[in-house]
C-alpha cells in the first residue's frame, strides 16, 4: 500500500501506508500549507499523531526541520511505518509510541503540528477513516483529545514556539477554539478547506443529522451535498498559569 502526497508543484512524496494505520487526508496538506504560510525557521518539530509521518517528512523535505524529526504516535505499527518512511527519504527521524506527549517528557519543540483524533467519535465509527482496528476516543463532541494536546503543549513549546491544530467541523468548534484562546495568547487561523462529505456516509445523514442538533458537530447542505470545514489554527504566546 502507499499514498502520495503532492509537496510542490510538479513534485510529489510516495510514502508506504499499512493496514491499520490511518490513511493520510486532506488534513494532512492543510497542515503543511498552515506551517508554509507562518515560514517558521528551521526547528525542533514534533509531529504528533504521525500516523505514515507524511507531515513531518513533508515539513522535512520543504526545510521546517532541523535533523532530527521528532515523530510519534500510539500505534507501534504506525511509529515503524514512519521510521521506514523517513529512511526512504533520507531524513534523519526519532520516531517514537506513546500516547500525546507521553513520549517527550522533559522535551521542549519549536514547532509541534497535532494530527491526533479530531472529530466525534460516533462520526468515525460511521467514517470510511477509521475502520476497525484504528482508535478514536475523542469524545462524543470530537474535542477530548485535540483539547488535551492543547493544554498540555505550553510545557512542550520552545520559547516563542507554536502549535498548529486542526479544527474540523465533525466536532464541536467552538469547545476546541475556547480552549486554545484560555491557554494561548495568540490563536490565528492559518488554512481552511470546505469538503465533501464521503459518499460512504451519505446512509447516516439522519443520525448526523440528530448529532448536528444537538450541538456536537456541523455541516452545511450545498447544491445537494453535504460540506464540512476543516481549518487549520496556529497557536503561540503561552498564557502564564
Amino acid at each position: 500500500m502507499s499514498y502520495t502526497f503532492e509537496l510542490n508543484e510538479g513534485t510529489a512524496l510516495d510514502l508506504a501506508t499499512a493496514p491499520g494505520v490511518f490513511v493520510p487526508t486532506h488534513t494532512s496538506t492543510l497542515c503543511v500549507a498552515a506551517v508554509r504560510k507562518q515560514d517558521p525557521a528551521p526547528g525542533r518539530v514534533l509531529d504528533l499523531g504521525c500516523g505514515c509521518g507524511v507531515v513531518g517528512i513533508a515539513l522535512a523535505k520543504l526545510g521546517f526541520v532541523n535533523n532530527p524529526l521528532f515523530a510519534s504516535d500510539l500505534s507501534n505499527i504506525a511509529v515503524a511505518l514512519t521510521q521506514e518512511n523517513c529512511a526512504a527519504h533520507n531524513i534523519d527521524c526519532d520516531a517514537r509510541a506513546g500516547s500525546m506527549f507521553e513520549p517527550w517528557d522533559g522535551m521542549k519543540f519549536d514547532t509541534i503540528v497535532d494530527d491526533v483524533s479530531g472529530i466525534a467519535e460516533e462520526v468515525a465509527k460511521l467514517s470510511p477513516w477509521f475502520g476497525e482496528t484504528i482508535p478514536c476516543a475523542s469524545g462524543d463532541d470530537g474535542t477530548a483529545l485535540t483539547c488535551a494536546v492543547i493544554k498540555a503543549a505550553p510545557k512542550h513549546l520552545a520559547t516563542g514556539g507554536s502549535l498548529y491544530v486542526p479544527v474540523i467541523s465533525l466536532s464541536r468548534v467552538d469547545r476546541i477554539l475556547k480552549t486554545a484562546r484560555t491557554i494561548f495568547g495568540s490563536v490565528e487561523r492559518a488554512s481552511s478547506q470546505d469538503w465533501r462529505l464521503p459518499e460512504e456516509m451519505t446512509s447516516h445523514l439522519e443520525r448526523l443529522d440528530e448529532l448536528k442538533d444537538a450541538g456536537l458537530i456541523n455541516f452545511s447542505r450545498k447544491f445537494g451535498m453535504v460540506m464540512c470545514q476543516t481549518e487549520f489554527y496556529v497557536c503561540s504566546k503561552p498564557k502564564e498559569g
